[in-house]
């Protein structure tokens, strides 16, 4: 990590947005673009050390803010970041459009009306671009569209056009390659999901993986988890430690009509529960296992896969 009259490794922001701990196997950092994950100092070093490594980091920003969204800490590995950091650099201008339309629904609580405010300086990770620029783009193109107001900036406001448009996506086949992904989050499978299914579905089949943790937030989550299923085009259930949870979002998915593909390590098969067993679950030994399983299943299965 840079001395404290450095510059931020990842998004290049000077030390007045980011504070610095040690973690149990690197540092720790946290910035208010890139969110908090864990590097070491090697890692800093390998950054830029291959020829366009430049044009690629801010896309690392875009993962480890997302995964800090989500209450995770991500682990950046010199030898893994740029897989990470091109699945998100891969995401489509429609799949853009579609996550900043998420993401000003969910912080307007998914209240027609409400004003939300939007930061270009530090939101734009969030939806899968390099800069405030890009996202000022965005935000414009919205509105030509008709699809948001811009006349209260920094506040914005989605327009009648925008809350029909996740009406009928919710009441039909849902968003073109979204992907809401049920799972334990226990700890012990935070690379089965980091290295196996988000790897599959955003790097291997260009689609979007949508996960929500058990975390507490100003909205219900149970709102905001079945908000999400409503408008996903398909589920990956991985019931590998048997959540409940995991079972009512799939069964719920399954309810509104959406392909929902099975999931299970193999020594926790015997324990599915039974009236799940006779759907055709990918059995798998270890991350990489399940995410070539999982990229063939969906390319086979799912509509729009690339």
């Amino acid at each position: 990590m840079p001395d404290i009259a450095g510059k931020y490794p990842l998004c290049g922001s000077d030390t007045e947005s980011c504070e610095r701990g040690i973690g149990s196997d690197g540092k720790v950092a946290t910035c208010k673009i890139c969110g908090r994950y864990e590097i070491a100092d090697s890692a800093v070093a390998g950054l830029r050390s291959k020829p366009g490594d430049t044009e690629l980091l801010p896309y690392l920003t875009c993962h480890t803010r997302q995964e800090t969204e989500r209450r995770q800490i991500f682990v950046v590995a010199s030898h893994t970041w740029r897989e990470f950091a091109q699945a998100h650099r891969s995401t489509s201008f429609s799949q853009r459009i579609e996550k900043l339309l998420q993401l000003l629904a969910s912080r307007s609580r998914f209240e027609p009306g409400r004003r939300v405010a939007v930061d270009l300086g530090t939101d734009w990770p969030l939806v899968d671009v390099d800069s405030d620029i890009q996202l000022g783009y965005l935000l414009h193109y919205l509105e030509k569209e008709g699809y948001v107001n811009l006349n209260f900036r920094p506040q914005y406001v989605l327009e009648p056009k925008a809350w029909e448009k996740f009406e009928r996506t919710g009441s039909r086949q849902g968003i073109p390659g979204k992907c809401f992904v049920a799972m334990s989050f226990h700890d012990s499978l935070k690379e089965v999901y980091e290295n196996g299914i988000f790897l599959a579905v955003k790097s291997d089949c260009k689609m979007e993986p949508i996960r929500v943790d058990r975390e507490e937030y100003n909205e219900k989550i149970c709102d905001k988890i079945i908000a999400e299923i409503r408008t996903c085009q398909f589920v990956v259930a991985d019931v590998t430690l048997q959540r409940a949870g995991v079972y009512f979002e799939a069964g719920f998915a399954m309810g509104l009509g959406r392909p929902v593909i099975w999931a299970c390590r193999e020594d926790d098969l015997p324990n599915v529960h039974f009236d799940t067993r006779q759907y055709n679950h990918i059995v798998w030994q270890t991350p990489t296992d399940l995410r070539e399983k999982l990229g063939v299943r969906i390319k086979a299965t799912i509509p729009g896969a690339a």
